[in-house]
């Protein structure tokens, strides 16, 4: 391909970058179920979640958190099964009293959850939230409030059902375009593995006979991704996580093109996310790639940082989350340098249901910055455990 193929993708990079603007911009108030709880006794006295539960919640919900029949219930909404820890552990406590609070629809759920922000004050509500969190009784399962806004470079502790589309590019010559497609799976309370497919477009550089330096355009296929990780321990009331996990990424790309380095590489790791006072989060991550071939490539230890606070909309609208990055590397190798560069970024969450998200931020080298490019970043979050992608819009 010719040089003028960068105007071919520039229309395609700065149109998905509007759009992801445009739908973030367009954010309103949360909606809320149409109807309040039925007429009830005075409920202003009940001080206990456990009491607030059943005078408000065991109707539907059922006494042990179970949940109540549908041919009892009058009504075809599931109602959750609370004592599910797969379920109950996953999202924060926050997001139930946001839904308990302002009703179903708030978070892109049916309205026949009702609202009963009206009829129970917010200490009411959080204490039910609080006794709701306690059927799970299987402490594993790492809770939901570790689940913080993922970072374009530093890797999460907290493992995921959820789909990634990452696209990243450099800006001047020579261009490099990298597009990823992660799957990953959570197996059971503490577990994840991961797929990672990447395919690249890149200029390639060439001499020709009178020494100038032309590019041409190569395109292929990058190196198969395969991942583990495993949640060493939690705690909720110290705010904390700590994983490790390893990445064995398997030489199938393309050589000629640049996309390969034609040899296995294994990168162990160790991520640790921490939750700080008023919304505020850090994640650290830290590992080795190391090489089977160090003629061709040599050992290599990391280290990442991330560092943020989000925001919420309207009270339970979007969220949006700024962050910044430090991240560093250096190469096992004889006169080799630290390389630093920062990395600032916007995680938002994009529906009503908060399970579609996207990031934005670029690469910018702190060192070496005259040779090293900035690289734009985008990512595509997909929780599908919480539903499809085209539910809770």
């Amino acid at each position: 391909m010719k040089r003028d193929v960068i105007k071919d993708f520039l229309p395609v990079g700065v149109g998905i970058l509007v759009l992801g603007f445009s739908i973030a911009a367009s954010g309103t108030a949360p909606q809320e179920a149409k109807g309040s709880p039925l007429a009830q006794d005075d409920w202003s006295e009940l001080n206990s979640g456990a009491d607030v539960y059943a005078a408000a919640c065991a109707s539907c919900h059922g006494a042990d958190g179970t949940g109540t029949p549908k041919h009892i219930l009058g009504f075809e909404a599931e109602v959750p099964d609370f004592t599910d820890c797969a379920f109950a552990s996953r999202e924060p406590q926050a997001d139930w009293f946001a839904v308990a609070h302002n009703g179903g629809p708030t978070r892109g759920f049916d309205e026949m959850m009702p609202a009963f922000g009206g009829a129970l004050t917010d200490d009411q509500i959080d204490k039910a939230a609080t006794h709701v969190k306690g059927f799970c009784k299987d402490d594993n399962w790492p809770d939901g409030a570790f689940n913080m806004p993922r970072a374009l470079v530093t890797g999460k502790a907290f493992p995921e059902d959820e789909y990634v589309w990452e696209l990243e590019s450099t800006l001047d010559e020579p261009v490099q375009v990298q597009f990823k497609f992660i799957v990953e799976k959570r197996i059971g309370a503490r577990q994840q593995v991961e797929f990672i497919l990447p395919v690249g477009v890149q200029q390639v550089a060439s001499i020709d006979a009178n020494g100038n330096t032309d590019y041409r355009w190569g395109e292929g296929l990058g190196d198969l991704g395969l991942a583990w990780k495993g949640v060493l321990w939690h705690s909720l009331r110290r705010g904390t996580i700590g994983s490790m996990g390893a990445e064995v990424f398997l030489p199938v790309g393309d050589e000629k093109d640049g996309f390969s380095k034609g040899i296995f590489r294994l990168e162990p790791f160790i991520a640790i996310g921490q939750l700080l006072p008023g919304d505020t989060f850090l994640q650290l991550h830290g590992g080795a790639e190391l090489s089977t071939d160090t003629d061709v490539a040599d050992h290599e230890i990391f280290w990442r940082g991330a560092i943020g606070h989000s925001f919420t909309q309207c009270r339970f609208g979007r969220t949006w989350s700024p962050m910044v990055e430090v991240i560093g590397a250096r190469e096992l190798a004889s006169g080799a340098k630290n390389e630093w560069s920062v990395v600032p970024a916007l995680h938002i969450t994009l529906n009503t249901r908060q399970h579609v998200m996207l990031v934005l931020g670029a690469e910018i080298p702190v060192t070496d910055a005259d040779e090293r490019q900035i690289k734009g970043m985008l990512h595509l979050l997909w929780d599908w455990y919480d539903g499809a992608f085209t539910e809770g819009w």
